[in-house]
């Protein structure tokens, strides 16, 4: 089994790189709009098109994650963040609202789980109420779960560090600085969301977080072999 997880693609296509044929999993960590690069807004847009187009060829291959930004315009007008695009609401929203059935926020495979951001232990224990009660057969189905839930805002709330109202944001806006010493006990995360110049991974053999937001500065991408 070889997972190859892609991080935030903010309009770029990069992710054509990706050997299909070579994986057994290609899991897209989210944030595939709102370029900080100049990137021509019809690009962007086709890009999403073409991400959605590859999921519906290789639908139990391809893993489409959701990112803060792309809430923003599924969820519109909640959960706005920086390089909201208003102009391009009915394109980008409405091809995140015609295909919202193929993302998802979590997938988990053994003991490796990935989200956008990342879970924290801060997170998880204020939360571990609304987790018991939605409880699957492991992490990333439980928030999966959640997501389909009257609770699921709970699951897009924003921390301190990212200048919101909690002391720790969930898995679709946590910060670096939350989940990097906070790391859940017994799982291995792969996460986007904070950028790094390189994939860089905090933790041991018993649990860890790897931060993959690489391709602002670099075509890399985070690849596991089970």
């Amino acid at each position: 089994m070889k997972i190859v997880a892609i991080g935030d693609i903010h309009g770029r296509d990069a992710w054509h790189r990706v050997d299909t044929s070579l994986c057994d999993k290609i899991v897209f960590i989210g944030d595939y709009v709102d370029s900080r690069e100049g990137i021509p807004d019809q690009q962007i847009v086709q890009n999403l098109k073409d991400i959605i187009a590859f999921k519906k060829v290789y639908p139990a291959k391809v893993v489409l994650l959701l990112g803060n930004h792309d809430i923003q315009y599924l969820y519109y007008p909640e959960h706005k963040c920086s390089g909201f695009r208003n102009d391009l609401l009915d394109s980008i929203g409405g091809l995140f609202l015609k295909n919202e059935d193929l993302f998802q926020v979590a997938y988990q495979y053994q003991d490796y789980l990935f989200t956008h951001a990342g879970v924290s232990k801060g997170w998880y224990t204020r939360h571990h109420g609304i987790l018991k009660k939605y409880a699957g057969e492991n992490l990333g189905e439980t928030l999966n779960k959640v997501h389909q839930s009257v609770d699921w805002k709970v699951l897009f709330e924003v921390g301190e560090a990212r200048g919101g109202d909690y002391a720790h944001g969930g898995p679709i806006w946590a910060d670096k600085s939350e989940t990097q010493d906070q790391s859940l006990d017994s799982l291995h995360q792969v996460v986007g969301h904070s950028r790094v110049e390189d994939i860089i991974t905090y933790g041991d053999n018993a649990s860890s977080i790897t931060y993959i937001d690489v391709l602002s500065t670099q075509v890399k991408f985070f690849e596991v072999q089970f």
